[in-house]
This record gives C-alpha cells, structure tokens and sequence, in this order.
C-alpha cells in the first residue's frame, strides 16, 4: 500500500447555471486552477508520500488549465461519468481504478471541489490529519453560508449523524472537500457515512460553494476584501501606509558613480520613499552573443551584444557602500535590484533592507528561492507573467524561507502603452494572493502611477534619469527630476483623497446642505384648524423646515396653529395624525 495521497480534483465541462464554470475566474484564477493549487500546496504540506496531484475531467480545455496549474490529467473521464446525475464518488472510484492499473495506490483520497473556490490548503492539511488521526472519513462544514447554498433534506439528516462536536444542527454541510479511505468509497460509493464521518469546520468566508453566477461575485467579492499579509521595509507599512514610491535609478548612472550620487540627490529631492540601483556582474548576466532588445538599440545602444552593454553600465563593487551610505544621509531607503548570487550576497553584506527582483527573474526559481533564503522581504516585478507564474513563484519563495512579498504589476515594455497598462491587475495581484501590491511603471507621464495608488496601489516605482537626452537605453522611459517631483506630489495629494469608502457628509458640506437643500414651505396663510390641501406646500430652499419628503406626512392633517405663507413647515405646525 502506497503511504501517499490521492488529491482529486473532479471537474466534468458541463455546468447548467454558470457555463463553463471550472474555467470562470476568481480573483485573475481559473476555479480548476484554484482547486489544483490549493491541493498542490497542501500536497507539499502533508507528511508520508509520495503524493499525487490528479484532475479528472472529461473536457480537454479544463485538462489543459489543470496540468498548466500543476495536475496530472492522466485519463478523461468517460461519457457516463461526465453527466448532471453522475456522482462525484463514481468519478473518484473511476480515478482510483485507474490509477489503481497503473500501480497506484493511496492510503486516503482527498477531493478538492473547484466550486468552492476559498478553500485554503491549510484547511486540506487539517482535514488529512484528522484523518490520520482516527481513521474516520471527513467532509468540509461550516456555521453559516456568504453565498446561495442548496442543503437537500438528506444532507441535513446525514449532517445530524455526523461525529465530532462540529456536526451541530446548526452546521451547513458544503462539500468542498472530502477526506476518505479508498476500501471505505468503493464499498459505500459515497463520501458521507452516517454516525461514521467526522465533520471539520470551516469558516464561512472560505466556504463559498458556486452554484449561480452570483456566488463569483460573492467569492471575488470575499477575495478581494481578505487582509494582505504586511511587509515592513526600514519603517515603512506596505499596506498599511502611505504609498512607498521608489526612485528607480537603475542602469540611468551610465556606470559613474558620480552620477549614481547625483541620482541620489534628486531622488530625495523628488520626494521619493527609497532610491533603487541594479547590481550586477554582466559575465553573469547575459551570455556572450545574447542580444539586445529593440527599445536598447532604439535608444542608441548599437554594440556588439547584451554583454558589452551592460559592461559600459556596471558600477565598481567598491562604490556601493557609499552610495548606499549616501541614501541613508538623505533619509532614504536604498534598494538594488540583483541579478546574479554575488551580486545578491553584496547587498545582504550592505544589509538592504528588501530584496527588489526584476520581472526578467520571475521564472527564475533557483534564484528566487536562494533570494528568498536571506529571509528578507522580497518586491517582486510581473511583467511579461501570467497568473500560474506569478504563483509558481510565489509558491518557491514561501518552500525556501517564506519571507514577506511585495508584487509590482509591470508592462515590460520601454516605454509602455497606457493602452497596455491593465491596472486593475493591481488588485487582482492583491486579491489572488493576499500580498500587498503596486506598479512599476513604464509609461511616459505621471498619469498612470497616480491612477494606480488611486486603485489602491501600495508600492510605486518610476525610473528616474538626470536628462532623458543622455546616453544609455534606459533614460528616454524615465522622468527628469522636477516631473518625479510632481507625480510624487500628485500621488500624496490622492492619497488623503481617497478615504475611508464610507458614504456620509463630511462637516465641510453641513453649511452648503442648508442653504442647497429644500424644505417644505407654506403657499398659504392658513388658520389654525384648517386642513392641509394638495397645493398648501412646496419644496424650497432653504433647508430649515420639513424635508420633502414628508409632503405626504402633512395632507389631510389639521394645522395646530396659524401659518403664514412663505414660511418654512415645522412638526409644531401640524395637527395629530386624522
């Protein structure tokens, strides 16, 4: 008998009220994707082994998102089995068949529904434990429901049998996940035994079951409110804070150190949170022959390869202490992007604060993973990504030493459309993995940087240059000192802007309301006793009487005493209700 487990993800192409629902999205991932990632991550989490990762699926789309997202698809599933009246304990068995004939086996299998789309891997993790525990199967509760949830009479009278104290009778069984011997399914062919499975509560914000298109609303609605795990970089909360606006001098110093000082100088200048660099050693950068991009040559760059280059770029190892030092004497954060070990080991001797990693890194694991090792907070670059790199990524860093992360949605494209910017991926990025977010922008102007703080961008990095007419390939994209002045200053305005979200009037607007808003007043001279008729009363600035709309509040009823036309209407000049 195999010690590992089987992490199913059933996932048939047909759907009755939301079509196509295994490849819709929450927060920028396929609901397939979702569930194969969740069991991926809970794979790696739970002891024994080997374990495996399989989707079964009759639909060749949703297959290839699965294995895109890290699952095996070894089979389809067949027709009969892909039908609204098959059952998903009939789709398992198949699976364990299979993989049975190929000489697998499992001790348990664990399915993993992508129509619950919450499901956290930590919660898989303590499912399989209890599991281990006692031996007993065990299915996913929750207290209360977020979303619209079918509950059959027949789950109720199975959840009221179920064991442990979880299975109150106050509990919603959601299926979202299962935990059973394999012995155990192909002899009940179902997931639920009465008196025999235990129940493991899960929270309802992560119980979300999609059944209607209104449930991903509510589970990106869910996704996009989660807190963010917080990163703390020399002081400042990203998250927490105000916008942190990085100075990106990068490669702009054209390989001077003078000139990397002067950068330095107008980075504080300019407002800025930190000042940025790039180390690196260009023999370990680019291959001999490796060649150079359109925008490099289109700025000027017109040598043999990347190599000579970067050659003319790079800064002397010695002059990094100063400049670093430099920054510290301006109040700010110096930061430098590394692009190869050594260079990484001389900012962690610098003792940098954060770890800034380009977007050309991303798919670079080994890289990632011995950055990650250092434990410092990581800001890491998207451009040219997808949502299954992004996570890939991701996932390495969190394997080799989880330090915070930071994401910086990017456009690697110098200079970048705005036609191409895709902001709100800003919140998907924060959404999707409940890390702070921001941009990195490579667009002309200051526009889109003080757009994305107002789309909740908690990071802002802008190249900054001297003079966008020097040599070099990166100045042309990058803004002069007094325009990274006013897209700071603009951004600190934004940011005081954008407030709390609750809707009320602030005390400014409370002496514009009472000469700009109506009340009713009288068009008559009425006696006291006399009965209030259509017409008696019309809405007119200012606000200093009855609000209109108790118009209808007022006819038909007595006045109590003489009013006079012209006035405003109070409660004291009206009678009982009739």
């Amino acid at each position: 008998m195999n010690d590992g487990v089987l992490f199913l993800v059933p996932a048939r192409g047909g759907s009755v009220r939301v079509p196509r629902k295994n490849l819709r999205l929450v927060a920028g991932i396929p609901l397939v994707g979702r569930a194969v990632r969740a069991a991926r991550l809970a794979a790696e989490a739970v002891p024994g082994g080997p374990h495996a990762v399989v989707c079964s699926t009759d639909d060749p789309e949703i297959a290839a998102a699965a294995a895109d997202w890290g699952a095996e698809v070894p089979f389809t599933r067949p027709p009969g089995l892909a039908t609204a009246t098959a059952t998903s304990a009939d789709a398992a068995i198949h699976a364990l068949d299979w993989l049975a004939a190929a000489g697998r086996t499992f001790r348990a299998l664990v399915l993993v529904q992508p129509t619950s789309p919450l499901t956290d891997p930590a919660d898989l993790v303590a499912a399989v434990a209890r599991f281990d525990a006692d031996g007993m199967p065990v299915v996913a509760v929750t207290a209360s429901h977020p979303a619209s949830f079918h509950v059959t009479g027949a789950d109720r009278g199975l959840l009221a049998q179920l064991a442990g104290d979880a299975a109150a009778a106050d509990r919603l069984l959601t299926g979202a996940f299962y935990v059973v011997a394999p012995a155990a399914l192909r002899h009940a062919r179902r997931f639920v035994e009465p008196g025999a499975t235990a129940a493991l509560e899960v929270p309802a914000e992560r119980s979300v079951d999609v059944d209607e298109e209104a449930d991903l609303a509510v589970a990106e609605a869910i996704a996009q409110a989660r807190p963010v795990r917080p990163v703390q970089i020399a002081g400042h909360a990203l998250g927490g804070g105000p916008a942190f606006v990085i100075a990106e001098g990068g490669v702009n110093h054209n390989g001077d150190p003078e000139l990397a000082h002067r950068l330095v100088d107008a980075a504080a200048d300019a407002g800025a949170d930190a000042v940025k660099f790039q180390t690196f050693d260009p023999d370990a950068l680019a291959a001999a022959g490796a060649p150079m991009a359109d925008y490099q040559r289109k700025a000027g760059e017109h040598g043999a390869d990347q190599r000579e280059m970067l050659a003319r770029l790079v800064l002397p190892l010695e002059a990094w202490a100063g400049i670093r030092q430099h920054a510290l004497d301006r109040g700010l954060v110096f930061l430098s992007t590394p692009f190869d070990v050594r260079s990484a080991e001389l900012l962690e001797r610098l003792g940098v604060p954060a770890f800034k990693v380009g977007s050309g890194e991303l798919t670079n694991i080994p890289f990632l993973e011995r950055i990650a090792a250092f434990g410092r907070p990581m800001l890491l670059s998207t451009g040219m990504a997808d949502m299954r790199e992004v996570a890939e990524a991701l996932d390495a860093i969190r394997g080799a030493g989880n330090p915070p992360v930071a994401l910086f949605h990017c456009v690697s494209s110098y200079p970048a459309s705005p036609a191409n910017a895709n902001l709100r991926a800003i919140v998907t990025l924060r959404a999707a993995f409940g890390v702070p977010s921001g941009w990195s922008d490579h667009t002309p102007g200051i526009e889109l940087p003080v757009a994305a703080v107002a789309l909740g961008a908690t990071l802002v990095e802008k190249h900054l240059t001297l003079d966008r007419a020097m040599p070099g390939p990166d100045h042309a994209a990058s803004l002069p000192p007094a325009d990274f002045a006013a897209m700071t200053a603009a951004i600190r305005a934004v940011e005081p802007a954008l407030g709390t979200g609750d809707k009320r009037p602030v005390p400014a607007e409370r002496d514009v309301a009472a000469v700009a808003r109506r009340s009713l007043h009288w068009t008559r001279d009425l006696a006291a006793g006399e009965t209030v008729r259509d017409g008696d009363l019309v809405a007119l600035r200012p606000a200093s009487g009855l609000p209109p709309a108790r118009l209808r509040d007022a006819l038909g009823r007595a006045v109590a005493r003489a009013v006079v036309a012209g006035t405003a209407a109070t409660d004291d000049d009206l009678g009982p209700l009739p």
